[in-house]
């Protein structure tokens, strides 16, 4: 069995603002990652820092990243898989890890979604919809919806996906293993409560 993490994230960029305003969402970005100590991840984002509209695939580095927007928030959810979707993840992801550039980040899409119309130009994705495809793809979550319509509220209320932590992303990347151990301890107590 391994573990993956769905990482939404918020920042206080003014694209998130627009993209939360839209969908209602506190949340506006999704990410796929693999390690435990949550410093990087993938999805379809800016390759510039402070230039939303060039974007493609990337891996995310997160250090960077609140270096950058150090109010930066989050929510990590946590997923158990067989070994065998694992291995089917990774060769769904391994297109994109080899040929990087070959993906565009998916504006049209993201423009479209505001008139309801599904804009799908050819090797090109947004975060939930690249996270949700490669999801999808290897068998190991499916939405009631194609990818381009998801949004980060699909993952955060998928009863597939566990919250193991909410709060500042650079708090997380201080010390990933104690904050997460006291979050979900504190969860557990306040339901135990309830």
């Amino acid at each position: 069995m391994k573990t993956i993490y769905i990482m939404l994230t918020k920042t206080e960029s003014v694209f998130c603002y627009l993209i939360k305003r839209y969908t209602h969402e506190p949340y506006a970005h999704v990410s796929l990652l693999f390690n435990d100590d949550f410093t990087c991840g993938y999805s379809f984002s800016r390759k510039k820092v402070r230039n939303p509209f060039i974007g493609g695939f990337k891996e995310e580095d997160y250090v960077k990243w609140v270096a950058a927007f150090p109010k930066t928030e989050c929510q990590m959810y946590e997923l158990t898989i067989s070994d065998t979707q694992y291995t089917k993840l990774l060769d769904v992801l391994s297109p994109f890890l080899n040929e990087p550039t070959k993906y565009k980040y998916n504006i049209l899409g993201v423009i479209g979604r505001l008139f309801h119309i599904k804009i799908e130009p050819k090797h090109s994705y947004f975060c939930s919809q690249f996270v949700s495809y490669i999801l999808s793809k290897a068998d190991i979550i499916h939405f009631d919806k194609k990818p381009i319509l998801t949004t980060a509220k699909d993952f955060r209320t998928h009863s597939d996906l566990n919250l193991i932590y909410e709060g500042f992303l650079n708090a997380l990347l201080d010390d990933p293993q104690g904050l997460v151990s006291s979050y979900i301890t504190q969860q557990e107590e306040l339901y135990n409560v309830v």
